[in-house]
């Protein structure tokens, strides 16, 4: 298949547990589907949230993000209001609306967010977990990356986590 871009879309398949891994602010991710796989339409990643961890309330200028609850619960603050998301809930949060969430729980929880168009928010990513030594950025370095990063890829920081 040829996307509008042109280019050629492939058949792919990821085993369980495959995927390229990127750290973030107390998360991994396990990248399935990236914008290179899909023409830049979405990505398609497991994301493992640690206990306590979650980004802070920031809006997105140039992507849409969906979320699907795959286990565990979920502190949302989407649009103003607080979500608590359990297994099966689905989020949409569009460009512009600021939010954030947080694992509450004392265990990962997982989930999968569906970002679209995906390239830019992949590059913020990549860039906020890129390896130091070989190893995964600790957290103080995520967070000034972040700092770093995020005017340059249409994203705002607004604070604080609420949650």
């Amino acid at each position: 298949m040829t996307p509008s871009n042109g280019t050629t879309l492939t058949p792919k398949v990821i085993a369980p547990g495959a995927g390229e891994v990127l750290h973030g602010p107390g998360d991994i991710s396990y990248i399935k589907l990236s914008a290179g796989d899909t023409g830049d339409r979405l990505s398609f990643t497991e994301y493992h949230v640690e206990p306590g961890a979650g980004p802070p309330l920031h809006v997105h200028a140039l992507e849409d993000e969906t979320f699907y609850i795959l286990d565990g619960t979920l502190s949302f603050h989407v649009g103003g209001e607080r979500f608590e998301a359990t297994p099966g809930t689905t989020l949409f949060g569009p460009r512009g609306v600021p939010h954030c969430f947080k694992n509450n729980i004392g265990r990962v929880a997982k989930m999968i967010p569906i970002v679209t168009p995906p390239k830019n928010f992949e590059d913020f990513y990549a860039g906020i977990g890129a390896p130091v030594n070989g190893e995964p950025p600790a957290l103080p370095v995520v967070i000034e990356r972040i700092g770093q990063f995020a005017p340059r890829h249409g994203i705002t920081i607004l604070g604080a986590n609420p949650l």
